[in-house]
């Protein structure tokens, strides 16, 4: 889909009923679900964007990024741009802005909200996560911060669209079978697929 017709659907993005965690769960690791009951107690606050912009040619895609190898949970994974939530951040709509400007060098003033989907718990790291929709207009060159981002993830929403579930047993310990996405021959898994999944729903949902 071409970015200009993209922005058309918007509006109609914004109004529509969100699945939820109904939907998140179809992309869940077994592990997840064996969690859903147990109480979440003081959990760190973290936020997320998945940003739609123009491509080379252009159509609609947005970022991911594989972080950085580091001495955490999440060491080389593929996700969303974003990190935890700051004192000085006034909200998780400012913090997901603010992370994105400072591993990907994109504006805040280049950055327009289409909505939030419903949080999501990450258990491995103890993360409470907002996730936003959102999209940019601006032709920006991106400036990566390269203690955080070890690459960048461009995604066609063409591809996105028609992405297949799978599964792999190459990502969880002990072997466990554990859904995926392929996108730009990467493996999607954990949080970031769950969110996916919602946001899938939605666009489908807009776009039919």
């Amino acid at each position: 889909m071409q970015f200009h017709s993209f922005l058309e659907f918007v509006p109609k993005i914004q109004e529509l009923r969100l699945p939820g965690l109904s939907e998140q769960l179809t992309m869940a690791p077994a592990i997840r679900k064996q969690l859903l009951d147990k109480p979440i107690i003081n959990p760190k606050k973290a936020a997320v964007i998945c940003l739609f912009y123009e491509g080379l040619h252009g159509e609609t895609c947005f970022y991911l990024i594989r972080r950085s190898s580091y001495p955490g949970v999440h060491s080389n994974q593929v996700g969303f741009p974003g990190g935890q939530i700051d004192s000085a951040d006034q909200t998780p709509w400012d913090a997901a802005k603010r992370e994105l400007w400072e591993e990907l060098g994109i504006s805040p003033q280049q950055v327009t909200k289409i909505r939030k989907i419903p949080p999501l718990y990450i258990p491995p790291s103890h993360f409470w996560v907002d996730c936003f929709l959102g999209y940019s207009t601006a032709k920006t060159e991106l400036n990566l911060d390269q203690n955080e981002v070890k690459e960048v993830i461009s995604v066609s929403l063409a591809e996105f669209i028609n992405a297949i579930k799978s599964f792999t047993n190459q990502v969880e310990s002990k072997g466990v079978e554990t859904p995926i996405y392929m996108l730009s021959d990467n493996t999607v898994w954990g949080a970031t697929a769950m969110m996916l999944a919602e946001i899938k729903s939605i666009i489908s949902q807009a776009l039919s």
